[in-house]
């Protein structure tokens, strides 16, 4: 059921989600082991606001601006944990575009938790939600063309690529090339009708 007070740039909070192996929930300042693995990795910093080096008030600050992408309507940001327990392993995020009804997603995990699929159940649950909703037609990803691993998180969750964009991602002191995923209610209505 959609929200009836809904507005374009703005998500809701979202229904409890989970499954048998991952579960989606707000940050709460109890998640800073998670950010201080995230903050070591080689990458995870790369292409988002976890801080490197970490430090405590660098953590706090991450956890406060997750709350704040719903508060301002930029989207939405939620932990990922496996199911039965309360840890954050992971993130997903829904983050609108320009463009009306095109919210843009993000994921990782930390190494410590890949391999597992809970980067693609994330996604897959949060992606459903979303497409759920009258005021998004479609979901959009970018990732690296080398980023073997996020690619098969995509791939399994259903969106299709649709280019390569080059030199598109700014990474100082480089651009980089992007491949361009999507996922639209009428791919998950057509992949149901088999």
């Amino acid at each position: 059921m959609v929200d009836p007070t809904y507005r374009p740039g703005e998500l809701p909070e979202p229904p409890e989600l989970s499954d048998a192996q991952v579960h989606l929930r707000s940050w709460t300042y109890n998640d800073l082991a998670c950010i201080e693995e995230a903050s070591r990795d080689p990458l995870i910093p790369t292409g988002t606001t976890i801080p490197s080096p970490f430090s405590h008030e660098a953590g706090l600050a991450f956890i406060e601006r997750q709350w704040q992408r719903s508060i301002s309507g930029e989207g939405l940001s939620l932990a990922i944990t496996e199911t039965g327990a309360d840890n954050a392993v992971g993130l997903v995020c829904l983050l609108h575009r320009q463009q009306p009804g095109v919210v843009g997603v993000g994921y990782w995990t930390v190494g410590s938790r890949r391999r597992l699929g809970l980067a693609r159940n994330g996604l897959i649950l949060l992606s459903r939600w979303a497409l759920s909703l009258a005021a998004v037609a479609r979901l959009e990803a970018l990732v690296e063309p080398g980023n073997a691993a996020s690619i098969r998180v995509l791939e399994a969750a259903g969106f299709r690529r649709e280019g390569l964009l080059r030199s598109y991602l700014e990474q100082p002191p480089v651009r980089a090339d992007a491949y361009l995923y999507s996922l639209t209610a009428e791919d998950l209505a057509h992949s149901t009708r088999g």
